[in-house]
């Protein structure tokens, strides 16, 4: 592991530690750079500002540590993963979630419309579907899936990962069957209108 990294580590661990004694939104740069030891350069040669050491946390933490070589068989145990590391980081996801402004909310959407977009590329290997209609499909699955994660943590966690990642299990299997039925229309579609065109 780098020097960069391990630095990079300890002021994440410091922000999680500080977000159990205070809301994310009044945390400063020189509280996390006091509790971790490093004057404010060294916070900003690693970070940008904290926004930028979140984004940091949750894609090493959550997306990079649970979301690497997801698929559609392994999709139901991934996000299973992914909300257990949430829940035992329970008061550093809450409080992130809660006080942002809806920055993570916006975060979480663009990283999972992402893995969409990457889960229709391999159900569409065909290309029958265009580019925005591939947009359209991954971000209206996002907001869905982002929907009820925020939910959940916003609430506090009180239903199991397990509750969450078996009924999203299930309407994942419910659309990527309607997935299949609307890429498969879309080639019907195009296949008649050229016989139109004959």
């Amino acid at each position: 592991m780098s020097e960069s990294h391990i630095t990079k580590r300890a002021i994440a661990d410091s922000l999680k530690e500080l977000t159990s004694e205070k809301t994310f939104d009044k945390i400063s740069v020189k509280d996390i750079s006091e509790k971790c030891g490093i004057n404010r350069q060294t916070f900003y040669y690693h970070f940008e500002d904290k926004f930028a050491l979140l984004e940091w946390i949750y894609k090493t933490d959550l997306f990079d540590a649970n979301m690497e070589g997801i698929d559609f068989d392994n999709w139901g145990e991934k996000f299973y993963q992914t909300l257990t590391a949430m829940k035992n980081d329970k008061a550093f996801y809450v409080n992130t979630i809660n006080h942002t402004e809806n920055y993570i909310h916006r975060y979480i959407t663009e990283q999972t419309q992402t893995v969409f977009q990457k889960a229709i590329d391999i159900l569409d290997e065909r290309k029958a579907v265009d580019e925005v209609q591939r947009e359209f499909i991954a971000k209206f699955f996002a907001y869905g899936v982002t929907g009820m994660v925020i939910e959940w943590a916003s609430g506090g966690m009180i239903k199991e990962p397990e509750f969450l990642s078996t009924n999203m299990m299930k309407l994942k299997n419910s659309c990527e069957k309607a997935a299949y039925i609307y890429i498969t229309d879309e080639v019907y579609e195009k296949i008649e209108e050229e016989l139109k065109n004959l």
